[in-house]
């Protein structure tokens, strides 16, 4: 375990899986509030049915359909392990590295890790860099990467959020507002079409402040197909690598907000759709059904099958760069 603490925040990271096991941050009673719902011990980490918590998601975040894709003229198939499609890097993704930590400071964590060529049938040796640093009031997450051949890469960072508390049972007290006026449509098992939507006249629009349970209650087929929001929101006027803002969320019961920045050109929203009670969390307590939500900053799912979605191709010479940031305040 290792901590991270300044004058605003106090974090603690693993590096098993580069997991965000605690984030505290001020409310408004000045107390500060644990966030990060999920396990604290190894042995619950190992029990959970979910591996996701808090942790480092590739190299592939999110699906690819029946974990297929072709790079020049070669065809690849990945392990399939959510239904008939690749989630997440697999069975065996980063989440399950234990990562070396190559710089330590108060303030600042920088790890490593070597993925060599044909795990879980990636193509590539890839030697990644991931750095957790502390800039004031916000929590900065940095990617780098390397191939020494032709592969796809999409990095994220998978904390499961309660601004109410990391003990709370419900998220009904949050807001929450999107830089997106599009989303990405998906089948019933879960694999985008293909198309953007617009996000005018249906649930799926936080264009404005809106609470994510209320908007979980409405009807709509999308919303029936992942039994709830687990779809991947479009940021606006996205330019390459462009740093900008992406979602802000604010809890009306500790007026903590939080705002998004990132380079990617979209965000999964995930509200929990499948906690069920089973694993074990913080405080003897149990991951009770949307006692937390997500927002995953990344490229979009499925992007390998879609010529028409951002590329996630990485070359050997180049350097796969992405940075988010996550801005923490009291907002009366």
């Amino acid at each position: 375990m290792y901590t991270l603490e300044n004058d605003f925040l106090f974090v603690t990271v693993t590096n098993y899986g580069l997991r965000i096991i605690h984030l505290l941050t001020p409310a408004d009673n000045a107390e500060p509030v644990d966030i990060i719902v999920g396990p604290e011990k190894p042995d619950d980490f190992f029990a959970s049915d979910n591996p996701y918590y808090g942790a480092v998601i590739g190299r592939y975040a999110n699906r690819i359909d029946h974990g297929q894709f072709q790079l020049n003229g070669e065809e690849y198939q990945l392990a399939c392990n959510n239904g008939a499609h690749h989630l997440h890097g697999g069975r065996d993704g980063l989440h399950n590295q234990v990562w070396d930590c190559i710089f330590q400071s108060k303030e600042k964590l920088i790890f490593s890790h070597t993925s060599a060529h044909q795990t879980e049938h990636y193509p590539g040796t890839l030697k990644i860099e991931v750095s957790i640093e502390l800039v004031q009031q916000s929590l900065k997450l940095s990617y780098s990467a390397h191939s020494d051949v032709t592969t796809v890469l999409n990095l994220t960072h998978h904390p499961f959020f309660n601004l109410n508390g990391s003990d709370a049972s419900t998220i009904d007290s949050h807001q929450l507002q999107l830089n997106a006026g599009s989303f990405l449509p998906v089948r019933n098992d879960m694999i985008p079409e293909g198309i953007l939507q617009h996000v005018a006249a249906t649930p799926f629009d936080f264009t404005f402040p809106a609470s994510i349970t209320e908007r979980l209650g409405m009807q709509h087929e999308q919303l029936e197909s992942g039994n709830g929001f687990d779809h991947c929101f479009v940021r606006n006027n996205y330019q390459s690598e462009e740093f900008g803002l992406m979602a802000s969320v604010f809890s009306s019961q500790t007026n903590i907000q939080m705002d998004i920045y990132t380079t990617e050109p979209g965000v999964q929203l995930y509200t929990g759709n499948f906690m069920e009670g089973n694993n074990k969390m913080k405080k003897d307590g149990y991951d009770v059904f949307r006692s937390a939500f997500c927002l995953e900053t990344q490229h979009f799912p499925d992007s390998p099958n879609q010529p028409s979605f951002p590329s996630t191709v990485l070359e050997p010479g180049d350097s796969y760069n992405s940075t988010t940031l996550f801005r923490f305040s009291v907002k009366n």
